[in-house]
This record gives C-alpha cells, sequence and structure tokens, in this order.
C-alpha cells in the first residue's frame, strides 16, 4: 500500500507549500518506503510516498493525464483492474504502465466519478479534474484503507493517516471526547467520530465532493440491509459461497512482489490459507505469533494448518518487555489509543514477515459475515426472552451484550463536566439509533450482523491498516470482498448460526446466550463445511480463541502499579476527564471477569492517557512530569 497527503485551497490566489507537503508526506515514509513523488499546481497540492506491489518499475505517482490535466494520488489495489483495462483498451485508451493506478485514472476519465462503482478492491484516492476544478476524495465500500480530511482556515487538508495534519503549523491538536468516550465502550470511534475535532473520516462506501466552496459526502454504496433468500438450498448455499470466496482469494494473490498469510490456526486464517495454497505458484510462507504464557499462544495450531498444507512456516513470540516497549510508539504511529490489545503483537509480527514478504492475506471479515462473536451474536436469544415484557429495546439489550467498558460504569469515572461534554454518549448512542431505525423489520439475528458488519469490522481493519503499514506490509482482507458480502447478507441465519439439535434448541431456553455459543450451537456453520473439505476437522471445528493478551496477568504482576502511577497522577487528574477517585477505586484491585477484561479496561484507560501525552500534550510543548517519563519508561 502506500501514503497520500493532499492540499486545496478555496482560495484560488494561494498555492500550497511545497515544504510542508513534504513534511505531511515523509511522515507517512512507513507506508511507502519503496518511492516518493510531489506535485504543485496552482492551488492543489499532492504528495506521494510508494509501497511498490503492483508494476513495480511503473506506476510512480501523483499521475497526471498529460491531455486533460487530471491529476491522482492512489492508494490501494483494484483487483479487476486488468478486466477494466481491456475494456478501456476497446474504447480507445492507450496505456503508458502496467499498473492499476493508471486504470483507475483512465476508468475515471471515460465514466466520471461514477467509475468507482466498477471497483473491486481495497483503496483510498484523491484525485483533482482541472476541467471542473472539483477534487474528489474517495473510499474503499467498506472502509479497507483510511483517508481523512480537515479544513484549516481556507486550506481542505487530506491525508492517509492523521499525523500529516500535526505538519501544518495552522492544524491544532485538539481532542474529541465523544471520541474517546466511544472507544472506551466501543473500543473505537464509531463511524463519523474522530479522535481529533474538526478531523473527518471519508466514510466506507462514500466520496467527499469539493467543489468552489461546496463540500459534500455522497454514498456510491451502502451495506445491504438482509432479506432472507430462500431459493438456493444449504448446499446450493455452499457451492456457491466457496466459489465466491476462492474468486476473492484468487483476487487477492495479484502481486508482482512476493506474498504470505497470517495464520493464526484458527479456522478463517486457516480457510484463506488452504484455499490460497492451492493456487499459489511454489511454496506458501505462513506466519503467527504467540505470547510466551502458554495460555495465550496458538503457535500448536498455526504448525498443524501449516504441516498439513506444507507451506514454509514462521512463528514468533512477543515477549512481554517488547509489548512494553513498543506500545507508546505504536500509539503514537496509529495517531490513536490502540483498539485491540493484540495489536502490538501484530506489529511485531509484520515486521518479521517483512523480511521475506511484502503482501500478507488476513482473516478480517469472516466473524461479521458468517456469524462468529456467538456471545454477542446468539444475545437476541437472551432480548426475545424478556422483549414481550417490553422491559427494554433490543438497543438497549445489545449494549449490554456489546462492549467493553458498559456505559453506566464509564460515566462513573467521568467528572461531571466530561459527562456534561459528552451528554452521557448522545452523539454514539444516536449512529446507533440511525442503524437500529434502518433494520426495524429485519430478524434480530440479522440486525446484530448487520451492526458488526458496519461497525465492528472498521474496527480490525483499521488495526490491519495501521500495524501492517507500520511495518511496509501490504494486507488484503479476502472476507471483506463487495460481492461475497452483498451475496451472503442475504442467506438465511440458520446457515450461519446453527443449532447442534432440537433438543439442544430446547436446552437454550433455560440459559443465557453467552454459555449457549458453541457449545448448543455451531457459529460460521457453512464456513466451517467449507472447512472439513480442505482442513482437519480439528481446525475447522476450532472454537475461537480470538489472539487474547495475558492483561489479566500481567497487572497482576507489575503493570497495575503502573497504571495507577499514570492515571492517578497530577497530570491525569488536572486534565478533568476522570473522577479521581473512582479511578482509584477502579485500579485499587482486579475485577473478576472473564476474558482479561479487567485488563482490557484498565489497558483502555491507559491508552487514552498515553494518546494526550503523546499527541495533545505534545504539540503544546507540554513537559512531561517526573512520573509520566517513568511510566512511558514501562510502556
Amino acid at each position: 500500500m502506500c501514503g497520500l497527503v493532499g492540499s486545496l485551497h478555496l482560495d484560488r490566489s494561494h498555492s500550497p507549500e511545497p515544504r510542508v507537503l513534504m513534511r505531511m508526506r515523509e511522515s507517512l515514509r512507513h507506508r511507502g518506503p519503496d518511492d516518493s513523488g510531489l506535485h504543485v499546481d496552482g492551488r492543489l497540492g499532492f504528495g506521494f510516498c510508494r509501497l511498490s506491489v503492483i508494476d513495480v518499475e511503473g506506476g510512480h505517482q501523483p499521475m497526471i493525464d498529460d491531455e486533460t490535466g487530471a491529476t491522482l494520488v492512489y492508494n490501494g489495489e483494484v483487483y479487476n483492474f486488468r478486466e477494466l483495462r481491456r475494456e478501456l483498451e476497446t474504447m480507445g485508451h492507450r496505456f503508458k504502465t502496467e499498473s492499476d493506478t493508471e486504470v483507475v485514472l483512465r476508468s475515471y476519465l471515460e465514466w466520471g466519478i461514477e467509475a468507482v462503482k466498477r471497483f473491486a478492491g481495497q483503496f483510498a484516492f484523491a484525485l483533482w479534474d482541472p476541467r471542473s476544478e472539483e477534487l474528489f476524495l474517495v473510499r474503499d465500500r467498506l472502509g479497507i484503507k483510511p483517508l481523512y480530511w480537515t479544513r484549516v482556515k481556507d486550506e481542505i487538508l487530506f491525508s492517509s493517516e492523521i499525523k500529516a495534519f500535526l505538519q501544518h503549523r495552522d492544524f491544532k491538536a485538539e481532542a474529541d471526547l465523544d471520541a474517546i468516550s466511544s472507544y472506551l465502550t466501543f473500543r473505537q470511534a464509531v463511524w463519523d467520530l474522530c479522535f481529533f475535532k474538526r478531523v473527518n473520516k471519508v466514510l466506507p462506501g462514500y466520496f467527499v465532493l469539493i467543489s468552489g466552496n461546496r463540500i459534500s459526502a455522497q454514498p456510491y454504496w451502502k451495506l445491504p440491509v438482509p432479506q432472507p433468500d430462500e431459493s438456493l438450498d444449504e448446499d446450493g448455499y455452499l457451492e456457491h459461497i466457496e466459489e465466491l470466496l476462492t474468486r476473492a482469494i484468487r483476487r487477492c494473490m495479484i502481486s508482482d512482489v512476493p506474498l504470505g498469510t497470517y495464520l493464526s490456526g484458527g479456522l478463517d486464517s486457516s480457510l484463506l490459507t488452504a484455499i490460497l495454497s492451492k493456487h499459489y505458484p511454489g511454496p506458501l510462507q505462513t506466519f503467527s505469533i504467540g505470547y510466551a504464557e502458554s495460555d495465550y499462544d496458538e503457535g500448536q495450531y498455526a504448525h498443524a494448518v501449516s504441516s498439513y498444507l506444507n507451506t514454509q512456516h514462521l512463528h514468533v513470540i512477543c515477549p512481554r518487555q517488547a509489548y512494553e516497549d513498543d506500545w507508546l510508539k505504536l500509539i503514537k504511529l496509529r495517531d490513536a489509543p490502540l483498539s485491540i490489545p493484540h495489536e502490538i503483537a501484530l506489529y511485531h509480527l509484520s515486521v518479521e514477515m517483512k523480511k521475506s514478504v511484502t503482501v500478507a492475506i488476513s482473516g478480517e471479515g469472516a466473524d461479521e459475515l458468517f456469524g462468529g462473536y456467538g456471545r454477542v451474536l446468539r444475545s437476541p436469544m437472551d432480548w426475545k426472552k424478556t422483549a414481550w415484557l417490553r422491559k427494554q429495546s433490543h438497543m438497549d439489550h445489545f449494549f449490554q451484550a456489546y462492549n467493553w467498558v458498559p456505559f453506566a460504569e464509564k460515566w462513573s469515572l467521568m467528572t461531571d463536566d466530561a459527562l456534561r461534554a459528552i451528554d452521557h454518549d448522545a452523539r454514539t448512542i444516536n449512529i446507533f439509533k440511525d442503524i437500529f431505525a434502518t433494520l426495524v423489520n429485519t430478524d434480530p439475528y440479522d440486525r446484530i450482523l448487520h451492526i458488526f458488519q458496519k461497525i465492528h469490522l472498521g474496527c480490525l481493519l483499521d488495526r490491519l491498516d495501521a500495524m501492517s503499514m507500520a511495518a511496509s506490509i501490504e494486507a488484503r482482507v479476502p472476507f471483506v470482498d463487495h460481492e461475497l458480502i452483498e451475496f451472503v447478507t442475504n442467506m438465511p441465519v440458520r446457515y450461519k448460526l446453527r443449532w447442534k439439535s432440537s433438543i439442544s434448541r430446547l436446552r437454550a431456553i433455560t440459559k443465557p446466550a453467552a454459555r449457549v455459543s458453541e457449545w448448543l450451537d455451531t457459529n460460521k456453520y457453512l464456513l466451517r463445511r467449507i472447512g472439513d473439505r480442505l482442513l482437519p476437522h480439528a481446525i475447522s471445528q476450532r472454537r475461537k480463541l480470538g489472539f487474547p493478551t495475558p492483561l489479566d496477568e500481567w497487572f497482576r504482576s507489575g503493570l497495575l502499579q503502573s497504571a495507577r502511577d499514570l492515571l492517578l497522577d497530577k497530570t491525569s487528574r488536572e486534565r478533568g476527564i476522570f473522577n479521581h477517585e473512582a479511578m482509584a477505586q477502579l485500579l485499587a484491585g482486579q475485577q473478576h471477569l472473564p476474558y482479561d477484561f479487567y485488563g482490557k479496561k484498565v489497558w483502555m484507560l491507559m491508552n487514552v492517557e498515553l494518546w494526550f501525552r503523546e499527541l495533545i500534550d505534545a504539540q503544546r510543548r507540554y513537559e512531561p512530569s517526573n512520573a509520566f517519563t517513568e511510566v512511558a519508561a514501562k510502556v
């Protein structure tokens, strides 16, 4: 992948400063170490750094059309670019390179911005058309590749990562507390929320048009609302899904540089590896990572899959010290609090992978699409038991099942001023209200799947892009193929979540969903059936472990004191977000929760404070206290 930056002055008498564009571009050098470019023309400026994957010798950017002057900076891969190229050639277009970048540019010249509907892949790009003096900022349908924009005085800045904006003297880094609060409950700034005030995401499936002084965001694709289709039986769905998934994987194989896979040993990554290995020329390289703590290491399963498929496998151990050493660095690299504890390990694995591959296939999207995460996705069963009593809405019940720090507990930690500022999470809750409103006539199970595809998946894709690009690795996600998603969305729920028997279904009536999942039912049912054809039964039917991190254990053995040193010091108190006494009580002792949830809560709170100090305070020439200096050395 690559990194793009740019500036457009709304005042035609001004031009972007090349020095500023260069600083912005160089802040993204990790995204593209192989080549770089800069282009300033009138009130427009583009900067680019390239990770060469397709047409290594060609494809230099910014790319400018000689005849029209249309200019493109583009991050991503349009997998069907060769088919589009052949179609364009029959229409008279002549190409100078073998890159998909030129296909994107010429597709726009032939079909206008509607061309984006023809693209299959993962992409984010900025395109300037001097004929109409319009700038388009475009992001792929599911938001696999990031793109942000902000307005600074009369200047529109845009970039693959927010850190580029920090290079502009007039950009003021200011925290958005709504996003911070959203993060603590949902481990991300959901949908259009952003950690920095006045910074905007180009939303998945949208393009932003800047024309004159008008800025408008327009969708070109929306995640389909489920409409169960009974026209196929189980075997019919099975055959078509395997066909679509295989096509998505083969699309992701397009590369002029070495390719490998993230292989955890779970169903999703193992299935991708199995299909890929059938079509990949030569031995496939696979990679996994774990922790020294044996309960948090899936290496044995990854090795078993590698042996079965005859891949060249490397398993890496992420030591606790290395984890803590890189924590602060990766917060700064992400421009955001880290969302998932294992993303530091993902970064370490990506660094090791970069020694032998440049493209990596990953399994994000399978759980959201096919019905993993049984603890939450089976929760409509619990809601149905109480709905008839009219005790709560489905949305309120969903919030109880899907959270990291529950609303009420989080609010009890916050100061009165902070609670007033976020209006008890009104912005975040309204995002979910709007989604639930569009799903009012949808089956409750499909409703949760849709929300996970629209919201939860974004968190995983953001962290994958950040941690892979930090190591100059291009990650590709075959399950997040829009044609596969459009088909599976309408597949009846019983082919995703399946009761093991009619007796199992009856037994589940008296038990909570969290206990029922993967005991009385089978999640990702049809995906597991495909796995049974290609993998050992022990792998295709494995329960999901989910790449856990031993946070509770680490907090018991010293990290909790680091948390107290950070979260209870003078700087944290004076920030005015969290109530000192309530925070001290939370940090006084561990809550007894499954899945390391206590450790996750404290870890997230630490992330917030470290982010403030590294990204917000630092821009104000903040001098860290001795306490923070000591904590930063640890984390």
